[in-house]
């Protein structure tokens, strides 16, 4: 049940919010058993117009408050949201406007994850037809003090919905037995491959809270 309320719909529940901000989630950047969110922010947020493309952004436990999606990435295209241009699909990529990331705080002490992941991403193609892309994601422990990664584990799913649409959620999902180590942060990259169009994705509006949540596992 608290796995469905958080799954559910593209706004947030009461009951979902509460479980992300309660004490047995991240608000003492502390994980146990629940479930909690982690909403995908621009920066600045909440947003307030269009910017160039940012990076290292922010995943946090609060949900959007802004209605109209900007274009998150004016260097790169003139299209709302944030656009991944087809690339190497790789953790590694480092081209501008060919990925997107999100960190959350430093953590002071060893975070264990364990149990199943589902990032709901709003996306959709940037044309009409051709063949479906494939957007990445991928989780990494990072440390910034050395500014070196570790893979935690990733996942992939085919964007299928045409640029004439609304933007709709795909969603990708891990099963983790993984953790961060203390002075690290949790990662999510985005990074998009194949077909013959680019992956556009919608985030930190109302209406397109894209999040990655986490059924954590009590421990044995």
């Amino acid at each position: 049940m608290l796995l469905a309320a958080l799954l559910v719909g593209g706004k947030a529940s009461a009951t979902s919010l509460a479980l992300a901000t309660s004490a047995r989630s991240l608000g003492a950047n502390a994980f146990s058993a629940g479930a909690w969110a982690l909403y995908l922010h621009n920066n600045p947020t909440p947003p307030v117009g269009n910017t160039t493309a940012q990076f290292a952004l922010s995943m946090t436990t609060t949900a959007s408050t802004t209605a109209a999606l900007s274009n998150y990435d004016t260097d790169c295209d003139a299209v709302a949201g944030r656009v991944l241009v087809r690339g190497t699909a790789l953790s590694s990529e480092a081209t501008l406007c060919k990925y997107a990331n999100w960190r959350t705080t430093t953590y002071p002490t060893a975070r264990p994850l364990s149990g199943t992941m589902t990032l709901r991403i709003w996306c959709r193609k940037t044309g009409n037809g051709g063949t479906n892309p494939t957007l990445s994601a991928y989780l990494r422990a990072y440390d910034p003090v050395a500014a070196s990664f570790v893979d935690l584990g990733s996942t992939s799913g085919a964007v299928t919905t045409n640029s004439g649409a609304a933007f709709a959620q795909l969603v990708l999902t891990w099963s983790l037995s993984a953790t961060v180590p203390a002075g690290h942060q949790l990662e999510l990259k985005l990074v998009a491959g194949g077909g013959t169009l680019d992956v556009n994705l919608a985030y930190d509006t109302t209406t397109q809270l894209s999040r990655l949540i986490l059924l954590q596992q009590p421990a044995s």
